[in-house]
């Protein structure tokens, strides 16, 4: 298996079940070649080689593949991992969600059934952290590669990667099933590239303005998208760690319409982003939030290309006064 890393957190592989999945290379035998092999074909992302896995076959029966991080995760601190998967033609199932599970050292389980929460909680000494993990496209893709990503925040002790399904046949969610499921049937994917990086902690100056989103707002003009969501999550992390700080939100709008519409509207795109974070759990008196329409253009505000960029919202942290 070809596996890359950022700042080289990624080391050793090794099996955390008595299941041990395939290894495909191009040096391999007709059955276990690249691209060629006895699941189906597929050329390496990088390099000349792949693991393949069972992610869902009879009595919840699975194969999984464990990584050291070479370190232990850094608590509190984020990171980012990424994996790429493509189902083999000879699968007949394909499943829809996945996710990764990080542990606190190098676990061995002794037979190849699911390694469900239920299972990792009962093994002494073992802590985990279940991360769902986001697909660029359909896992029911045979032709290309999917990427799967995810961003979290370590809990401090994990130095150990798990790939696999941690769902039992009753709990997984199928991709484009409309035959009833037999013995016989099963998803199989090739795995490779599986990558880990830690990203800078979120960080604001105070009395700086910054532009949370260039027009997150559709498509009703001040309800916010996944960008703008994601956006926010990383605010909320920063005032949940620095307790000293209050928020000022600013919304603003393009000049397309009366000046009394443009300022209403802008203050519903300010006030969305500060509902989320008072639902997130920021508390009241540490939010402001205004909206000044049309007001305050980036630029001149004659030039076409500002019109959409004008539909905006900024932040400012400043010091808190609870006074």
């Amino acid at each position: 298996m070809n596996i890359t890393s950022f700042d080289a957190l990624l080391e050793d592989v090794s099996l955390p079940s008595s299941s041990s999945g395939d290894y495909f290379n191009e040096c391999g035998s007709s059955d276990f070649g690249v691209p060629a092999n006895f699941k189906g074909s597929q050329e390496a992302t990088d390099g000349s080689g792949y693991a393949g896995l069972y992610f869902y076959a009879l009595n919840d029966y699975r194969e999984y593949i464990q990584l050291n991080t070479s370190r232990t995760l850094r608590e509190k601190h984020p990171y980012k991992i990424s994996v790429q998967l493509s189902l083999a033609e000879a699968s007949s199932l394909a499943v829809k969600d996945m996710s990764i599970v990080l542990v606190n050292k190098k676990v061995k389980f002794p037979n190849g059934s699911a390694l469900t929460n239920s299972r990792l909680d009962l093994q002494e000494g073992v802590l985990f952290h279940e991360v769902k993990l986001k697909p660029n496209k359909s896992l029911a893709s045979t032709d290309d590669w999917v990427t799967l990503t995810a961003e979290f925040e370590a809990k401090g002790f994990e130095n150990h990667i798990i790939v696999g399904n941690f769902k039992n046949n009753t709990n997984t969610v199928l991709l484009q099933q409309e035959k009833p499921i037999i013995s016989s049937d099963y998803s199989y994917y090739y795995v490779d590239n599986l990558a880990l990086e830690e990203l800078p902690r979120v960080n604001y100056e105070k009395d700086k303005i910054y532009v949370l989103e260039r027009n997150p707002f559709e498509p009703k003009g001040y309800e916010l998208d996944a960008e703008a969501i994601a956006s926010v999550k990383k605010i909320f992390k920063y005032l949940k760690e620095n307790t000293e700080v209050q928020m000022k939100i600013t919304g603003h709008s393009d000049n397309v319409g009366q000046p009394g519409y443009n300022k209403f509207i802008s203050s519903l795109r300010a006030r969305a982003v500060a509902i989320y974070l008072k639902k997130l759990g920021i508390d009241d008196d540490r939010i402001v939030w205004e909206g000044v329409g049309d007001t305050r253009p980036l630029g001149n505000g004659r030039i076409k290309e500002d019109h959409l960029s004008n539909r905006r919202v900024e932040f400012v942290m400043t010091d808190f006064n609870d006074n």
